[in-house]
């Protein structure tokens, strides 16, 4: 009988703690040793251990639960699940708990007891502002009713809740990249050509594919395109296209080109090969029946440089596309701007952008075109300067708001809550402008030439964006003085909901950046550097590649 334990079946705390190492593991061993209502000082396995804690997590982890068992008065023996007891820490606390929200109470907990938004602190110095946190939140579960075990508990899950923000972090990074390395082969089972270099590198994969009914994401491919139509020469040598061309049906086809493939090197070696494989395997299934005139076309001419290229091109167009539609929808779902002309400078620069970003891609480059750009680089600077001085002055106003003004505090919580929405939408107007700047930079850098004012362009940008952030100067101070406002509020459910809030905004902050700092770094590489797999869908009408769509 195999008695492994399913890993999926660990309850959350030992998961945490198995991953942690012995400086992580401390603060919760000293929290657990130095309280009466814990065993662990006597437990066999940290005499023999300590302090190498990592090699005793589970007898950590018993103790945390018992103490949990304690607090919330479990009488049957069973575990009390860690949201449970993140829940009733709350509760304890006098805090609004949201309901499947176990993130969002962990994050409450932290920066409400932390000196300023944890995020906002340097790496290095985070666990000594968890350790003053932990401290005040021991104090604050302390009651003359309450279970003595609350106290040390409290001080436990804080360090538990900061490992996992610390893990989970961590994860989301790693999934990030692993999703970024990889594309999924194509639906369906049939062969694939695979082109490769002459150290059998596959360069480029074409594979048919099943037929699509949708017509989202598709965009036609121009008569005088000169990248992606350099595919027609080789489309039937591919199982099942000849067939489709001879009966004058569509087909569709994807196109996959690996990460960091080095095709400069492989054509200037002009050793180009193909073979048919199973899609996603390594297995061959017959040689592929090109023609080697039209192969070594292919090689001598720079083609597949030239067909991945393109695709990277129309990856770009594609993002940029997706990223333009988002933004206009943002725009609208702003009920009402302010000031019109804010909306209106926005909305012009945006439909600007997405008329004209086929055409620069495709390598239209007129002077007409950067003119416009300019001139609406020029428009949004001013409203980006605007919006910065609302901003100073909605934070001014904010500075001057005092409790004793108000006869009642429900009044001063009201206007705390105003204050903060007219910041918030400030903050998004401006994200919106500085996402308006960067698509026009990308396209902007298509041109060839103006290398200094595309270099003094992206790094205003980056600065504009740097200066939101959450560990920035600005951010910072608003934390501060946000704290130094709700110190005279006297409920704990009003302050949480006010750091709440803070929390929301900047993780928006930091989204809208990442997806800035993004389109800034992606727009500029070539199919050599790329670090994500390229996957094209085709659609084929006679032989001929009359539209793609990305992957």
């Amino acid at each position: 009988m195999d008695t492994t334990a399913n890993v999926t079946d660990i309850p959350v705390i030992y998961k945490i703690l198995g991953m942690s190492s012995d400086e992580q593991l401390a603060p919760l061993v000293d929290t657990l040793t130095q309280t009466p209502l814990s065993i662990l000082k006597i437990c066999r396995a940290y005499e023999r251990h300590a302090p190498d804690h990592s090699r005793y997590t589970d007898q950590i982890g018993d103790e945390v639960y018992r103490l949990g068992q304690k607090a919330l008065n479990v009488t049957d023996g069973s575990r009390p699940s860690y949201q449970r007891m993140i829940g009733a820490l709350c509760k304890q606390l006098g805090l609004p708990a949201q309901d499947g929200d176990l993130a969002g109470n962990e994050t409450t907990l932290l920066n409400l007891f932390t000196s300023q938004r944890l995020s906002s602190i340097a790496a290095d110095k985070q666990q000594a502002a968890v350790n003053e946190a932990r401290q005040a939140v021991a104090e604050g579960a302390r009651s003359f009713f309450g279970a003595a075990e609350w106290p040390a508990l409290a001080a436990s899950l804080m360090q538990i809740a900061f490992l996992r923000g610390t893990y989970n972090e961590f994860a989301r990074a790693s999934k990030g990249g692993k999703e970024a390395s990889s594309t999924p082969p194509p639906d369906g089972h049939s062969d694939a050509l695979v082109i490769s270099n002459d150290s059998g590198t596959p360069i480029l994969t074409l594979a048919q594919i099943s037929f699509s009914d949708s017509d989202d994401g598709w965009r036609k491919v121009s008569k005088d395109d000169t990248g992606i139509s350099r595919l027609n020469s080789v489309l039937q040598a591919v199982p099942g296209v000849a067939t489709a061309v001879e009966v004058g049906t569509s087909n569709y086809m994807n196109v996959i080109v690996p990460a960091g493939t080095e095709l400069v090197e492989s054509v200037k070696h002009g050793g180009l090969i193909g073979t048919l494989r199973k899609i996603g395997t390594s297995e061959f299934a017959g040689a592929a029946k090109l023609d080697i005139g039209k192969l070594s076309a292919l090689a001598a001419s720079g083609a597949a440089l030239n067909i991945a290229s393109a695709m990277l091109a129309q990856k770009h167009l594609a993002d940029i596309s997706e990223n333009l539609s988002d933004i206009k929808e943002a725009v609208e779902d702003v009920a009402a701007f302010q000031k019109n002309e804010r909306r209106s400078v926005l909305t012009g620069s945006i439909c600007y952008y997405e008329q004209i970003a086929g055409s620069v891609l495709s390598g239209e480059l007129s002077d007409e075109v950067v003119h416009v750009i300019e001139m609406h680089e020029t428009k949004l600077l001013e409203v980006q300067n605007h919006l910065a001085i609302d901003i100073r002055s909605q934070t001014e106003a904010l500075k001057i708001l005092k409790d004793e003004e108000w006869v009642r505090q429900g009044k001063y919580i009201k206007a705390l809550d105003e204050q903060q929405a007219a910041l918030d939408k400030l903050y998004h107007e401006m994200l919106l402008c500085l996402r308006a700047r960067a698509f026009g930079w990308q396209l902007l850098s298509v041109f060839p030439g103006r290398e200094k004012r595309k270099e003094d362009r992206l790094q205003d940008i980056r600065a504009s964006v740097l200066a939101l952030l959450p560990q920035g100067e600005v951010a910072i101070a608003l934390d501060q003085l946000l704290r130094e406002k709700i110190k005279t509020v006297t409920s704990a459910a009003d302050r949480s909901q006010i750091l709440r809030n803070e929390n929301a905004l900047m993780n928006r902050i930091s989204a809208q950046s990442a997806m800035i700092f993004d389109s800034l770094e992606t727009i500029g590489m070539d199919i050599s550097t790329h670090d994500r797999p390229l996957s094209m869908d085709l659609k084929i009408q006679d032989g001929i590649i009359i539209a793609t769509r990305m992957r």
